[in-house]
């Protein structure tokens, strides 16, 4: 760690000028998380940083490596550099939560995670949603080894999809290759549970503002083409693994004689938030689809009302929060707008064309292609 407690109850940062000579005339130090006593270690290959004397419980005690300690004091130089209102283990209080950076803007604050080692995904959530509680933007940051990458096709670990950054409108991803530049996926296509198609884009720290990094809202080129790829695969592809999802999704749609190589065309689509998702957007957009045709043969107008049954149940098995899940359906039932296959009225839907399923691998494909742009738009615009 880079702060500690002085035996006066002053609180310093290494990675701060104004400390330095103050830090130089101290030789007890105490850890602000649990007010255990901490040593100063100075070495030749690792920047200098605080350590607890003895074992402790403390939270903080998590061994740092050399690629955090040192990615971590880079992002606070480049944003204390900008004039940034920036603390580096900023502990917030009321969420018992340290950030490694703390940036106070002008209209919000924002936390930035330097998250170097794997880590279930579901740890990297609850603290967002932590971060969120108290009004505070979250963004994940991972070292540049971890962006592995061919051409526009990224690789990617499950926990990884889990720090997308949803504050733009095309999802992203943030990588520091430090001490020089920082990169940015933006996605454009799920490809699978391991891939995605992505336009990386390069911002030298030297020559780079804080705001115009995230400002950055660029045209996905090819978007389309990459869905269609993931489209192509579904219908001739290798069968998904089996999942207690992927069974029920698959036995709702044989009820309609539907192979799941026949899916409706208007499901497996690129969203924005599909990154929140462990299942394939094939799957649960099937399900949602099939139910939304359920009810429109009962009525011929659907109310948000109507849907809450649906919401819970995607909720439950795609292991997301309600508020998550209803962003996840707010934007499917924006998709089938923009497929003309439903319109608007009232706060609801009607459907607006008559739904036709696909009766072979070849045709579905056609029916993929038709609605291939339309979907592209979803990451674009």
């Amino acid at each position: 760690m880079f702060t500690a407690i002085s035996l006066s109850g002053r609180t310093v940062s290494l990675l701060a000028g104004k400390d330095k000579a103050y830090i130089a005339s101290q030789s007890q130090w105490f850890c602000p998380v649990c007010n255990e006593r901490l040593r100063l270690k100075k070495g030749r290959k690792r920047r200098s940083h605080f350590a607890h004397v003895a074992y402790t419980n403390c939270p903080s005690t998590t061994a740092e490596s050399e690629h955090h300690l040192e990615g971590k004091a880079f992002l606070y130089e480049w944003l204390n550099k900008q004039g940034a209102g920036v603390s580096v283990e900023a502990q917030i209080f009321e969420t018992n939560q340290r950030a490694d950076l703390l940036v106070h803007g002008k209209e919000q604050t924002l936390a930035i995670e330097y998250q170097c080692s794997a880590i279930d995904r579901e740890k990297i959530r609850a603290r967002t949603v932590s971060y969120q509680s108290v009004g505070i933007q979250t963004i994940w940051v991972l070292p540049f080894y971890r962006l592995r990458r061919k051409g526009n096709t990224i690789r990617l670990q499950d926990w990884e999809w889990e720090v997308t950054d949803h504050s733009r409108y095309v999802p992203r991803i943030y990588f520091l290759q430090a001490p020089s530049t920082l990169w940015i996926a933006h996605l454009g296509a799920y490809l699978s549970p391991q891939k995605a198609y992505a336009q990386v884009l390069s911002y030298p720290l030297l020559t780079s503002s804080f705001e115009d990094v995230k400002e950055t809202n660029p045209s996905i080129t090819n978007s389309s083409k990459a869905m269609l790829t993931y489209k192509k695969n579904c219908r001739y592809g290798k069968r998904l693994p089996p999942t207690p999802f992927s069974i029920q999704v698959q036995e709702l749609l044989l009820r309609h004689k539907l192979p799941l190589h026949l899916h409706p065309a208007e499901a497996g689509w690129f969203l924005p938030c599909q990154a929140w998702v462990r299942e394939p957007p094939l799957l649960w957009q099937s399900w949602l689809f099939i139910q939304l045709l359920y009810l429109l043969k009962r009525q011929t107008y659907i109310s948000p009302k109507m849907l809450d049954q649906h919401l819970q149940y995607l909720s439950r098995h795609l292991q997301l929060s309600m508020e998550r899940t209803q962003v996840l359906m707010d934007q499917y039932l924006t998709l089938l707008v923009n497929f003309d296959v439903l319109y608007k009225r009232n706060g609801g839907f009607v459907l607006a064309q008559r739904i036709r399923f696909p009766q072979s691998a070849d045709e579905g494909y056609e029916m993929d292609q038709r609605y291939a742009y339309k979907g592209s738009s979803m990451v674009t615009n």
